[in-house]
């Protein structure tokens, strides 16, 4: 069974536009309902994998971003924290 590749090319270079929409990641955080902190790696972290998880699809993403997290956060604000995942994270790699 071949694996897709966490991220191709084409993905990446759809999605680096979105970076911009995150102007400050120290300012993106939140306390969960049990008392946990939640900062931007957090977030990005949880969006790729659920972007992963909805077959790559942005608008997928989005939507199921807002029925688990209970939100009207739009599509490409999701897309933006996908973004920082793949930029922030992935590269480290």
């Amino acid at each position: 069974m071949s694996r897709t590749p966490l991220i191709t090319d084409e993905e990446r270079n759809q999605l680096h536009p979105l970076l911009s929409l995150i102007r400050d990641p120290d300012q993106l955080y939140a306390c969960t309902t049990a008392g946990e902190f939640f900062d931007c790696d957090d977030h990005a972290l949880m969006a790729f994998q659920i972007w992963r998880r909805m077959g790559r699809s942005n608008e997928a993403t989005g939507a199921a971003w807002r029925r688990l997290m209970e939100s009207d956060c739009p599509t490409h604000d999701v897309m933006a924290l996908v973004a920082f995942h793949v930029f922030h994270e992935l590269d480290k790699d």
